[in-house]
């Protein structure tokens, strides 16, 4: 095939899938990403209760810190030559503070190596409340207060030492979880799960992927596609519904599992009730 004929067949993929596209842009030589520019904002936290971030593709890290008095930021620009444009704000609405992270790439085009991404480090009151949505990359999330929601799109994300509620939905991408004091909600689509040292309760609606869960000190309920679960230590009944995949659960107040699917099932040192429907 020649290059005039594969932009020609990308282009009525394109448009064969309904896409509103000005024009089809091929980069047939894979592209090179460089480091565009180190950048730092920041804003006055006085009388904000909530930080909200839309972030596309790169690596988001929020520090809690109980002596700030402002948000700041830092971020690392990678972008492809040519083709730098991008949005990177963080302005007040009311009590929320908004953060704003996009690539403003139009072009199709295939990279060598990683592909044009933000990489964010968010340092922020600890009091503050987490709102955000993220495309692509890693999120970690240390020392909050206050609850966190976070719509994922990929990427692993790791939470610890947080006392607020914490509610996670996300596509794909590992979770893992520790110490960790209010309600815990996660709805997944694939990827492992690791909660440890939390004082619950949990709810957790799986795809796929293994999930462990130790030291809750709450109850805990698991809906379950496929992947082992591995359950110890919870102070509280646990509800297990599982499509495929071996079930541990070793110490706990109470075991209720409505459905085992396939696979190993093991259970020691339970405390209270337990009702199996295999």
């Amino acid at each position: 095939m020649t290059i005039a004929s594969f932009k020609r067949a990308i282009c009525a993929t394109a448009i064969t899938s309904s896409l509103l596209l000005t024009g089809c842009v091929i980069h047939v030589s894979p592209g090179q990403i460089a480091e565009q520019k180190q950048q730092d904002l920041s804003v006055s936290a006085a009388n904000l209760s909530t930080l909200k971030i839309d972030a596309e593709a790169g690596s988001l890290t929020i520090k809690g810190d109980s002596n700030a008095s402002a948000i700041t930021v830092n971020a690392n620009i990678y972008a492809a030559k040519g083709d730098e444009t991008y949005t990177l704000t963080i302005e007040k609405h009311g009590d929320t503070a908004e953060l704003i992270s996009k690539l403003n790439n139009g072009s199709l085009s295939f990279y060598r190596g990683s592909s044009p991404h933000i990489d964010l480090i968010v340092s922020v009151p600890t009091n503050l409340k987490l709102d955000i949505d993220d495309g692509s990359g890693d999120i970690v999330i240390r020392a909050m207060q206050n609850d966190i929601r976070i719509d994922d799109d990929s990427g692993d994300i790791r939470i610890s030492n947080v006392s607020g509620n914490i509610n996670i939905e996300d596509d794909s991408g590992s979770i893992m979880i520790e110490q960790g004091q209010g309600r815990i909600d996660i709805e997944d689509d694939s990827g492992d799960i690791h909660i440890e040292n939390s004082q619950g309760p949990a709810r957790i609606i799986d795809g796929s992927g293994s999930i462990s869960v130790k030291k809750l000190a709450g109850l805990l309920a698991i809906e379950d596609g496929s992947g082992d679960i591995d359950v110890r230590h919870i102070n509280g009944l646990v509800t297990i519904t599982d499509g495929s995949g071996s079930i541990y659960v070793n110490d706990t107040l109470g075991l209720t599992i409505i459905e085992a699917g396939s696979g190993d099932l093991s259970i020691d040192n339970i405390n209270g009730p337990v009702k199996l429907d295999r």
